[in-house]
């Protein structure tokens, strides 16, 4: 489940995050997921969650947001802005946004 709290999400290592170019977060803030071989940053803020792909350190990728839309789900939105699902969980979210960064950067 997507979780803004300052705890490890999903029981994940906690680490520090390089941040993604445009997301002003502090440091605490940052939770480290590692996920079908790679490592995701996960940036809290409020209600919004910044996910990027941190598995090569010198260029993180931004993956997109995840925007709290009720008590327990999140809608995720690619970049670009586009919808991408409604989920309460994170690694689906994970998945979906990696597979959509796969896609488009095929074209």
């Amino acid at each position: 489940m997507l979780d803004a709290s300052p705890r490890p999400v999903g029981g994940s290592p906690t680490g520090s995050c390089p941040q993604p170019p445009g997301c002003g977060l502090a440091p605490g803030r940052a939770r480290l997921v590692k996920c079908m071989g790679r490592t995701y940053c996960a940036l809290a803020e409020e209600d919004r969650i910044a996910v990027s792909d941190v598995t090569d350190i010198t260029r993180p990728l931004e993956l997109g947001v995840a925007v709290r839309s009720g008590a327990a789900l999140w809608d995720v939105h690619a970049p670009d802005g586009r919808t991408l699902l409604r989920t309460g969980d994170l690694l689906r979210a994970l998945v979906t946004l990696r597979a959509d960064y796969t896609a488009s950067a095929r074209h």
